[in-house]
């Protein structure tokens, strides 16, 4: 298995969602011309949620679905993933098979993250479409909120963001201690900032490019890459609770409290 992808440079991303990812991808897949992509076929929301408790099984369905799909309809020896599943579940079973992927860490402040899922009813454990995609109390690993049936919708997702949070920062520090690759940390707002992006796309290339088009860069920015009405269809924007900051203290303060983790 790693011979078959030597040379092969994967970047995946650890990221919570509505954090970028789709614009973080078209950027690079335009202005830097690689293979870039945001969630591509095989998609990893439709096996996640069968995967968050086993391991071994995540890590047979990359060894025989994903990673050849990947080299299958692969241009060159760079491929990069803006996906925010990889990191509920794959990234161990990716070293596991001798993959030694870098990670790009793609980060927008909980509130936010919590304020958009919550607008669009994409609730952990409580929606249909929250269950597909997001991590809830319930899972293996995960931030332990007792009695978490009790919570508003909207502190469940401020759970979730929260709970990413801690993913970043704990494979920000381990992925290069443990296993030696490379991470690259940004938010959303330096995503759009030139000289910014183009350290993130030395990064990604290795070196600075001869050409990189601000041109192109400024035309991607300015098309809402991922807006809330395509992902809501028929459905109306929630409004949000009255007083958010309460019910985040409130929920902090339970997570404050031990045991750490479910």
């Amino acid at each position: 298995m790693q011979n078959k992808y030597q040379g092969i440079r994967f970047i995946f991303t650890i990221t919570a969602g509505r954090s970028g990812t789709k614009l973080l991808a078209q950027l690079l897949k335009s202005t830097l011309k690689i293979d870039a992509t945001h969630e591509p076929a095989p998609r990893l929301n439709y096996v996640f949620r069968s995967f968050v408790r086993s391991p071994e099984a995540a890590r047979n369905w990359l060894e025989a679905e994903k990673l050849p799909a990947i080299l299958n309809g692969l241009q060159g020896k760079l491929y990069v993933e803006t996906s925010h599943l990889f990191c509920k579940g794959f990234i161990e079973p990716a070293f596991e098979i001798g993959l030694r992927p870098d990670f790009i860490i793609l980060h927008r402040p909980a509130r936010e993250i919590a304020k958009s899922m919550y607008q669009l009813n994409v609730i952990p454990e409580r929606t249909s479409t929250g269950r597909l995609v997001l991590l809830g109390p319930s899972d293996p690993g995960v931030l332990h909120l007792p009695n978490w049936l009790r919570y508003s919708d909207y502190q469940l997702c401020y759970w979730y963001a929260l709970e990413i949070e801690r993913r970043q920062n704990y494979y920000e520090k381990t992925l290069p201690e443990k296993y030696g690759t490379r991470v690259f940390r940004l938010n959303l707002t330096e995503l759009t900032n030139w000289a910014f992006f183009q350290q993130l796309s030395q990064f990604i290339l290795g070196s600075q490019p001869a050409i990189l088009d601000k041109e192109v860069y400024d035309q991607v920015l300015s098309i809402n890459q991922n807006p809330k009405i395509s992902l809501m269809g028929k459905s109306q924007e929630r409004s949000l609770p009255p007083d958010i900051e309460s019910e985040e203290m409130e929920l902090i303060d339970v997570l404050q409290k031990k045991p750490s983790f479910s």
